[in-house]
């Protein structure tokens, strides 16, 4: 019997809905074939079958909530017979750094293993560390606050540390500290009274936005933003783009004026490392990274999600058009892959798609910066004491203050401005 198991996939994701079942009790399956469609916070996720076999148990229906760790699905592989017994989730040992097939492929499983009874033992006897069972995102958050994860007591499913019991150690640990030097004030989410007996009505608030929710209070309670804004003439821009847009068509590609906004951050990012990096607080620190991967925000029918363009420095701007539209695309219809999500170096969010000039992006916690694009409109400008008409592009850029300087985020815009106004200068670097 194969017990296959709903694993940890981390980045913050610990549970999901059973969206659709693809077989039955009783149906054969083969290795790979698709068992069922999770909804997670972040994906519509495809489990694929980990063996051949038959059937014997599924472990939630359509409609209902899984766990990290709970079955999904017990499957008759021809193996040795095993009774199958009803466990418990939270009594269930993994051993760390053990894999198990996923949403996507191998995954690495973290979890605790459930210390035995110390009755009779000399207290003396120092019981060994253990690891605690948490998210990338979790143990982020952690260091950030100067917080020993392995140390919090979890409240999650399985004894997962959440963020509120890092927020919870977090101030415990300064009220108990002799001397602080600067502390930032916890914030208290007052409780929202609505009378009940008037026209209202309250609907629960989908998984994807209860991840927004997290993500952007994680941002904005730890990045102190400061953001600068500007607008730079693209006529030579829009010229460029109408030339060659047919070419690319022809190529099956849409050639939008964000892939050549991407070149640009691009160039801009080589020139500036400071903000192709991120912010090691605890040790005090800048971390620098070797390659660029470009998160793009793409807006969906359930809110927001940063997919990103892998390694973006070393696409041409066809290719850049090609991926950011596949991506998007796949992102819509909730199918894009996990690794898809993951590890961004650096942001871009288009206030243009919405008919809108100006913005105050927010950064994606742990990345320095984000770019805010605007819509591109054509407005009178003086240009060499003469009123003319130009296509003009608006730009906001926010940074982490902490790191990054008004100055710095000047240049770094400047650049930005510079190559998207004299676009053959993208296609020179």
């Amino acid at each position: 019997m194969y017990d296959f198991k709903f694993a940890d996939i981390g980045e913050g994701i610990h549970e999901g809905k059973i969206l659709k079942w693809f077989f039955k009790v009783g149906d054969k399956v083969k290795e790979g074939e698709t068992l069922v469609i999770v909804e997670t916070d972040k994906v519509n996720a495809e489990l694929p079958s980990p063996v051949d076999g038959v059937i014997t148990k599924i472990g939630r229906a359509v409609g209902e909530t899984i766990h990290v760790g709970e079955t999904v699905v017990i499957i008759n592989d021809g193996g040795a017979e095993a009774p199958v017994v009803k466990e418990e989730p939270k009594k269930e040992k993994l051993s760390e750094g053990s894999s198990a097939p996923g949403v996507i492929g191998e995954i690495e499983v973290s979890s605790v293993v459930m210390a035995s009874s110390n009755e009779g033992v000399s207290s003396k006897v120092e019981s060994a560390p253990t690891k605690a069972l948490a998210t990338p995102v979790a143990r982020q958050l952690a260091k950030d606050l100067g917080v020993d994860i392995n140390k919090v007591k979890g409240s999650g499913e399985l004894g997962r540390v959440m963020k509120e019991d890092i927020l919870k150690a977090a101030s415990q640990s300064q009220k108990s500290a002799p001397e602080v030097a600067v502390s930032a004030p916890q914030v208290v989410v007052p409780k929202v009274s609505v009378s009940a007996t008037g026209d209202v009505e309250f609907v629960p608030i989908s998984k994807l936005r209860k991840a927004i929710v997290k993500n952007m209070t994680l941002s904005k309670q730890i990045i102190p933003h400061t953001v600068l804004m500007d607008e730079v003439i693209v006529d030579k821009l829009v010229d460029l783009r109408d030339k060659v847009k047919a070419q690319a068509a022809a190529q099956n590609i849409k050639l939008t004026y964000m892939a050549f906004i991407m070149k640009a951050v691009v160039i801009a990012l080589k020139k500036f490392p400071n903000f192709n990096a991120s912010f090691d607080q605890e040790n005090e620190r800048m971390i620098y990274k070797k390659f660029i991967n470009l998160g793009m925000a793409v807006d969906t029918p359930d809110g927001l999600i940063v997919p990103n363009i892998k390694n973006a420095d070393k696409k041409s701007i066809l290719e850049l058009a090609k991926e950011l539209r596949e991506v998007a695309d796949q992102t819509i219809a909730r199918t894009v892959q996990l690794a898809q999500l993951q590890n961004a170096t650096f942001s871009i969010t288009n206030f243009g798609a919405a008919d809108v000039a100006f913005g105050t992006p927010i950064i994606p916690h742990p990345e320095v910066g984000i770019l805010g694009v605007g819509k591109i409109s054509q407005k009178p400008v003086v240009i060499n004491g003469e009123i003319k008409a130009a296509y003009v592009l608006p730009l906001s850029l926010a940074v982490d203050h902490r790191v990054i300087d008004g100055a710095d985020a000047g240049r770094f815009l400047n650049t930005i401005k510079a190559l998207l106004n004299d676009p053959m200068m993208l296609l020179l670097s």
